[in-house]
C-alpha cells in the first residue's frame, strides 16, 4: 500500500458548485481504481492525500499534475503504508475556514501569520499527516 500527499493552488479557485462537480467525479474515479484518500480546500488552495496501490496513486497523480485546476503542485510526502488511513473515504473533503484554521495551526511553534494555511501545515511531515488524521477523527466521525 502507497500513499501521496500533495498540494497545489487553484489559479482561479473554486466555486462551491465547482468543488462538489470535482468531488463527485473524484470519488467515482477514486472508488474504480480502489484509491482512497481526503482533500482539504481553503481559499484556492489544495492539500489531498492519496492512497492505494503504488502504480495506481502515482498515475493519478500525474493527471492531477497534468490538470489546469492545479498549479505550483508539489509533492509533500510519498511513501509506504501499511494500512489505509482513510479506508472509508473514496474521498473524503474539507472546506476549511478561518476557525478551522485556527484550530489546526494554533499553538505550532514558529508560525509565521504571513505564510498560507496550507504552508503551515506543509512544513513538518508529521504535522501534514497528523492535520489528516485528526480531521478525519473530529469532523468525520
Amino acid at each position: 500500500m502507497f500513499e501521496l500527499l500533495y498540494t497545489s493552488i487553484a489559479p482561479t479557485g473554486l466555486s462551491e458548485a465547482e468543488l462538489n462537480d470535482l468531488l463527485e467525479k473524484a470519488r467515482i474515479k477514486n472508488n474504480n481504481l480502489s484509491i482512497t484518500g481526503m482533500m482539504l480546500y481553503y481559499d484556492r488552495e489544495i492539500m489531498q492525500i492519496l492512497e492505494g496501490e503504488k502504480d495506481i496513486v502515482l498515475d493519478l497523480f500525474q493527471t492531477i499534475f497534468e490538470d489546469n485546476r492545479h498549479t505550483s503542485v508539489d509533492v509533500f510526502y510519498k511513501g509506504e503504508i501499511k494500512e489505509r488511513a482513510f479506508s472509508h473515504w473514496s474521498m473524503a473533503f474539507k472546506s476549511l475556514d478561518e476557525h478551522a484554521i485556527q484550530l489546526i495551526t494554533d499553538n505550532y511553534e514558529g508560525t509565521d501569520v504571513l505564510i498560507s494555511p496550507i504552508n503551515k501545515l506543509k512544513s513538518s511531515n508529521n504535522r501534514g499527516i497528523k492535520t489528516f488524521l485528526s480531521l478525519r477523527d473530529n469532523f468525520f466521525s
